[in-house]
């Protein structure tokens, strides 16, 4: 039995090399025939059918920005702490409501201020009667020495008594209206209309002054506030417009500066600007943003954008050279309307080829500025040209012959 047991396990094994090896092989394009043999072969294009298109690489001026990033903000943000250390008793709002001005935000335990604010109205009730009966005598013993029936070492100690009356009364009203105010600030209300955005402590948390409670940001338009190196922020001046990018809601916008910092910070060498944003729908604080700041203009290379092509994660354009289309990597910067700039793989003069629209295999047409346009190419072994391979296509893939099965690249314009 235990001979048999080990039989089959080495059995096993053996299966196992066996289909690995296979698979080796069949990798490697030594199963199945369809081996491409080394040599050249001639270079066809997929996509680029004559006649198509073809325009010269060259120089255009377009404005220069330079970008600056930043935080949306709202431009009131209100920071609620207690001015006592007690315990959260009550807490009925939650992130994400809007409050109203002197709405109930937090409720702090209240017991042991009551109690004090007990013992301060007994001790002015009892301030009350000492000064009552003060005051009797004062004004008998007054009525007496105008009358010479009293001495007036026996009128002055009256007197004495008296003022001091009124003070331990004056004293234990102020005692209470200490302890009431006190218990006011038990109960915290919201100081402006605006909308919570964070909690911080929950109920049972032992809430203390300079900790905050929670954090509520004033509605209304917001701003965008970006800090610019100071190579550029003089040439920045309140009511200036600048262009702003959302990039989170694909948004561009026309924002106008309302404050410039006048001092730099010292360790990034940069001055903070805020930028007032128009109310647009998903526009919340927080969100990442970019300023364009106008620095004059350039003179850039530039190709139409539908000569680009996308591959991965590389950009390609083809050129005509020497009559023969040729496949180049390049690298690209700014886009600007339909052309995008160059910065290198082409030099001026060159020409690029645009794909004829006919063929369906081109490049995508023009998009947003900012956001380049995609599209899915699809391949199967049919439609990749004889011994081009995944290679010659950009593709990811074996060495070997293309199997049968459908590739995809994305592209984009």
């Amino acid at each position: 039995m235990e001979r048999t047991h080990k039989l089959s396990k080495i059995a096993a094994v053996v299966i196992a090399l066996a289909a690995l090896v296979i698979l080796l092989l069949w990798m490697q394009g030594l199963l199945g025939g369809g081996k491409i043999e080394p040599g050249e072969v001639p270079y066809v294009t997929r996509g680029l059918k004559e006649p198509y298109r073809v325009e010269e690489v060259k120089k255009t001026t377009h404005p220069s920005f330079e970008e600056a990033v930043g935080t949306v903000k709202a431009r009131r943000e209100v920071l609620i702490s207690p001015r006592i250390m007690g315990t959260i008793v009550e807490l009925p709002v939650k992130a994400g409501d809007a409050v109203k001005r002197d709405l109930l935000l937090a409720r702090l335990d209240d017991r042991d201020i009551k109690a004090r604010l007990g013992q301060a109205r007994s001790a002015a009730g009892a301030a009350e009667s000492e000064f009552q009966r003060a005051s009797s005598d004062y004004e008998r013993y007054k009525r007496l020495r105008s009358q010479q029936a009293a001495t007036q070492q026996q009128f002055e100690s009256i007197e004495a008594a008296y003022l001091a009356a009124k003070a331990r009364l004056a004293q234990a009203s102020e005692l209470v209206q200490e302890a009431q105010i006190t218990l006011g600030y038990t109960v915290i209300r919201s100081p402006i209309d605006g909308l919570v955005v964070e909690k911080h402590m929950q109920v049972g948390d032992m809430a203390s002054p300079g900790q905050p409670i929670m954090t509520l940001q004033e509605q209304g338009p917001l701003r965008l506030e970006a800090a610019v190196r100071e190579g550029v922020a003089g040439s920045i001046e309140t009511g200036d417009q600048l262009k702003v990018r959302i990039d989170a809601l694909d948004l561009e916008l026309a924002g106008t500066v309302e404050e410039k910092v006048p001092a730099a910070d010292p360790m990034t060498r940069s001055f903070l600007v805020k930028v007032s944003l128009p109310q647009r729908p998903g526009l919340r604080s927080g969100m990442f943003g970019r300023i364009y700041v106008p620095v004059g203009s350039a003179s850039v290379l530039t190709v139409p954008r539908t000569a680009i092509q996308r591959v991965g994660e590389l950009d390609l354009v083809w050129v005509l050279s020497e009559q023969r289309p040729e496949r180049r990597y390049v690298r690209t910067g700014y886009e600007y309307g339909d052309r995008i700039e160059v910065l290198s793989g082409l030099r001026e003069g060159e020409k690029v080829i645009l794909p004829s629209a006919s063929s369906g295999e081109g490049a995508p047409g023009p998009s947003k500025e900012g956001r380049p346009a995609t599209q899915l190419m699809r391949y199967t072994p049919e439609s990749i040209p004889q011994g081009l391979g995944l290679s010659g296509l950009g593709l990811r893939g074996s060495p070997g012959p293309v199997r049968p099965a459908a590739y995809v690249r994305e592209a984009r314009g």
